[in-house]
């Protein structure tokens, strides 16, 4: 069961990580969200890793390392899909990427769950998108619905980038991965500043909120560090699936930061979420 504890970790820092990060999004632009995330990828994973693990990494097969620059070119695009009109909408359509990764598991790697984790992961999704789902009224306000294919094109580069990490892990290890991951994510970020000259000017880094954005991409990379510890040890079914229940606390945290009540319809998400993870939890 030490996936299902690194992933209900992981689910913990990223539902916090994700109220931080939103706060501060007008003022930080996605080019510098990922320039910001993939620095600080060297102190918060590599360094760890460094201390723990020592300093003898042999150079992964080429194939691994072009499966690398595919998943990192995949979460770069994360950071600009949910830029893309009102997050409250993408994001819903993006909290599906756990059905990409799991139907590519299924097809290519053969991964097979119980009947009982399969509801359960199952009751979780639904809970989970139930919980970010928009209310109607916002859902009629608008009336470009682009939101709709920029959240599935999240959904798919997640879904994705995740299996393509776990094929990575399952080769090298979770410690070489995401030191080659991090080593890589920043030559791709070189590559994201030439491409993008419109989001090129440096932001003033001591305002509030990109202070905020900074502690919630910490603490997202806190997650993800714990997120690759669990590929390690639990199918990627499982590990996805339970890791999908961050929006639940998501609401629970912006509920305490910024005073927001749960509504009904939220409460019923999280009933079916903490439903679900329970019955993944018994079915293991």
């Amino acid at each position: 069961m030490t996936w299902f504890f690194l992933t209900l970790s992981t689910a913990l820092c990223w539902g916090i990580s994700q109220v931080l990060i939103k706060k501060g999004f007008d003022h930080l632009p996605p080019l510098w969200n990922n320039i910001i995330n993939n620095g600080l990828s060297l102190i918060v994973w590599v360094v760890p890793i460094l201390i723990i693990h020592g300093f003898s990494f042999p150079l992964p097969p080429s194939h691994i390392l072009l499966t690398i620059l595919g998943a990192s070119s995949l979460y770069h695009l994360f950071f600009y899909v949910i830029s893309q009109g009102k997050i409250s909408l993408t994001g819903t359509v993006v909290s599906g990427y756990p059905v990409i990764t799991i139907a590519l598991s299924h097809i290519f790697i053969a991964e097979r769950l119980m009947l009982l984790q399969y509801i359960g992961i199952a009751c979780i999704l639904t809970g989970s998108i139930i919980v970010v789902l928009p209310e109607k009224v916002e859902l009629k306000k608008s009336r470009d619905i682009s939101w709709i294919l920029w959240g599935f094109t999240g959904a798919v580069t997640i879904g994705v980038g995740d299996f393509l990490s776990k094929l990575s892990i399952d080769s090298i290890g979770p410690f070489t991965h995401m030191v080659f991951l991090a080593i890589i994510s920043n030559a791709v970020s070189l590559f994201n500043y030439t491409v993008d000259k419109k989001n090129r000017h440096v932001p003033h880094i001591f305002q509030q909120r990109l202070l905020t954005s900074l502690g919630g991409l910490i603490l997202n990379l806190v997650g993800v560090f714990m997120f690759y510890l669990a590929f390690k040890y639990g199918k990627v079914s499982l590990v996805i699936g339970v890791s999908s229940i961050y929006p639940a606390f998501m609401v629970i945290f912006a509920m305490k930061l910024l005073n927001e009540k749960i509504s009904p319809k939220q409460g019923a998400g999280i009933g079916t979420t903490i439903a679900g993870l329970l019955i993944v939890g018994f079915g293991s």
